[in-house]
């Protein structure tokens, strides 16, 4: 089953939801038009009961070469209509927030996501992929914090959610020098959690990443994700009474669990059904 907008095409495959990003002949770079339909295909697979676990890939040869310099409204600044420098401002300042809420939306979905990564992933298309659970990349991958080569502070998630997945030695070194590294540098220092000789078979990898992941308890899942998220903020002991206290009330008395146990007694796959 797929369902299908200009620009993005939401495909489901049994208990995986793939997001694709569709726009091959402009290397899936991010117009406005394209990341603003980000939070209604994530609300569009959460709210199916049979999907699991999602997947975000771009078409063709580039997973995603930032955002679109010509078509996004960096330019909007220059050209608007505004009655004074400081309105045109605040209007800047609007759309970059639904940018960075776009990207967050990602962060913020209470499935799994894997990121599948092929060719180029520059500037918001690492703001992206900082937002997902996983990334995963072909060998061809590049990747590149590329906005102070361009004059830009990076604005949109990676200064912010990078440094939860990097040391602080590899952000700096990336944020300040814009500088490409290729798939094997960015598996060494953690970005990427495994590389694969093609695109084909990183997203058959994810699929199969995907697919463990969905056949767990739905409940136990985004159970997870939510302690998983909420501990960032909070300290151990804060993190450990909320971890208790969501167990009790989800996990503990649900039909899941139960149906966990039983099947690991019977020695058989357990058949979840998120209640």
């Amino acid at each position: 089953m797929a369902l299908s907008t200009k620009l993005l095409t939401i495909e489901k495959q049994g208990a995986v939801g793939i997001l694709w990003l569709d726009r091959a002949d402009k290397y899936n770079a991010l117009s406005t038009e394209l990341w603003s339909g980000f939070q209604g295909a994530l609300d569009e697979l959460c709210s199916d009961n049979q999907i699991g676990a999602i997947i975000i890939a771009g078409r063709g040869q580039h997973f995603c070469a930032g955002i679109d310099l010509v078509q996004d409204s960096l330019s909007e600044h220059k050209n608007s209509t505004a009655r004074s420098p400081a309105e045109a401002n605040m209007r800047q300042l609007e759309h970059t927030r639904k940018f960075q809420a776009a990207i967050t939306a990602i962060a913020d979905c209470p499935l799994p996501v894997i990121a599948v990564i092929q060719g180029y992933c520059l500037g918001a298309g690492v703001d992206l992929i900082s937002a997902c659970d996983i990334r995963i990349a072909s060998n061809d991958a590049l990747f590149s914090v590329r906005e102070t080569r361009i004059g830009l502070v990076a604005d949109i998630g990676t200064l912010q959610r990078l440094p939860k997945i990097l040391n602080a030695g590899h952000v700096a070194e990336l944020a300040y020098t814009g500088k490409d590294i290729n798939a094997q540098r960015a598996e060494k220092i953690g970005l990427v959690n495994d590389l694969y000789e093609s695109a084909q078979e990183a997203m058959d990898a994810g699929l199969e990443l995907a697919n463990q992941i969905a056949a767990n308890s739905p409940m136990a899942v985004r159970g997870t994700k939510f302690v998983l998220q909420q501990s960032e903020n909070l300290s151990t002991d804060q993190s450990l009474l909320m971890n208790g206290m969501y167990t009790l009330i989800s996990s503990l008395p649900s039909n899941d669990l139960q149906e966990g146990i039983k099947a690991f007694s019977e020695r058989r796959p357990a058949k979840f059904t998120g209640s």
